[in-house]
């Protein structure tokens, strides 16, 4: 495989430059990261979220866990993790588990992590297991424009039950 058609032609309309990083097959964006030999506070991982009769696109770095409560405060809607038979059906041209980051290419709502901001190069999957998207922090925060962002992920070691907010 490699890029998915659906973000190439995205990132094409979009007047997007990006590199193509390959690397040995991974099946996580963290295992991806370390198989690319790129920092992993640089790779953005996408979880797929379901709030009320949609689904939302989180982008945060690949290390962290989304929280879903502070996700559902910025969005102002109820959140929670979409099941594999309904990320198959929006990413029908990517690979499970190698989802771009990118989710305006497919139509889907995107709230992004602030801490993507302090990197100088951003990685998302490309669509498959051993490809990269390489974007320079300015590409990213383009495509980001006027999307939704805040503090919505953290390390797993940080992350303790939110279900009572």
């Amino acid at each position: 495989m490699s890029v998915s058609a659906t973000l190439c032609s995205f990132l094409k309309n979009k007047g997007c430059s990006y590199d193509t990083i390959k690397h040995d097959y991974s099946f996580t964006s963290l295992d991806s990261a370390h198989r690319a030999s790129i920092p992993v506070t640089q790779m953005a991982k996408a979880v797929v979220i379901h709030q009320k009769n949609k689904f939302t696109l989180a982008a945060v770095p690949a290390m962290n866990k989304v929280m879903l409560p502070q996700l559902a405060a910025i969005t102002g809607s109820p959140a929670r993790l979409a099941k594999e038979a309904e990320i198959k059906r929006i990413f029908g041209d990517c690979e499970e588990g190698a989802i771009p980051a990118i989710g305006q290419a497919y139509g889907l709502d995107v709230v992004w992590d602030d801490r993507l901001t302090e990197a100088d190069d951003i990685y998302i999957e490309a669509g498959d297991h051993q490809s990269l998207i390489h974007l320079k922090r300015q590409q990213f925060q383009n495509l980001m424009k006027n999307k939704q962002h805040g503090e919505i992920s953290c390390a797993p070691e940080e992350l303790y039950d939110l279900s009572h907010y």
